[in-house]
């Protein structure tokens, strides 16, 4: 800049250059885990309150019309909450419902599928369920990976760590078009409700 620029006021950009030896800014875990979850074909409802949970429920059974008895829960606190056909351990066919509500042990970040065990599905395997299951989770769920999950896990569960823990993943929908074979029945069409 010459001195003329200075007394006649010519502007100049402030060119802030980033050093390439600063570390990058990441992106907060919980917004990483909706773009990641919402781009693998999962539905993300945020839910500012617990009062929003049931009101978002009764949305999603709406919008593909399903009645609550077509709905089951492996949990007894949530069948009782929402009206649901309660499905014991020992009994019954799951994929003879619309879709399962349950809760989840964590969610992850980096690959946006949600970590269940024995607490959520009891025995059953993931091909065993409906193809649709909506989640209620909380925000502190959200964990930056499957390595910090299962961290988490066993510092939640120190006593006794649960079995039968696996990821579920969201069923895209250009792999809706594609024939699944035995290994792939485990994506589903998944519904989060994420209370704050």
């Amino acid at each position: 800049m010459g001195i003329w620029d200075k007394f006649f006021g010519k502007k100049t950009e402030n060119k802030s250059e980033k050093s390439p030896y600063m570390p990058s800014e990441e992106t907060p875990i919980d917004i990483s885990f909706a773009e990641t979850f919402t781009n693998k074909g999962g539905h993300f409802l945020f839910c500012e309150s617990s009062k929003l949970v049931p009101l978002n429920l009764e949305e999603i059974l709406k919008e593909n019309q399903w009645k609550n008895e077509h709905v089951l829960s492996l949990n007894e606190t949530i069948a009782e909450q929402f009206n649901l056909t309660l499905i014991s351990e020992t009994s019954g066919n799951l994929k003879a419902y619309q879709a399962a509500v349950m809760f989840c042990e964590y969610i992850i970040s980096n690959t946006g599928k949600i970590l269940l065990s024995e607490h959520q599905i009891k025995h059953y395997s993931l091909p065993d369920l409906p193809k649709t299951i909506i989640i209620i989770a909380k925000t502190k769920q959200i964990v930056k990976d499957v390595s910090q999950g299962m961290s988490s896990l066993k510092n939640k569960y120190k006593k006794v760590i649960p079995t039968n823990i696996t990821t579920l993943k969201s069923k895209s929908e250009s792999s809706e078009k594609k024939v699944f074979s035995e290994s792939e029945t485990s994506a589903k069409n998944i519904y989060l409700l994420l209370e704050d």
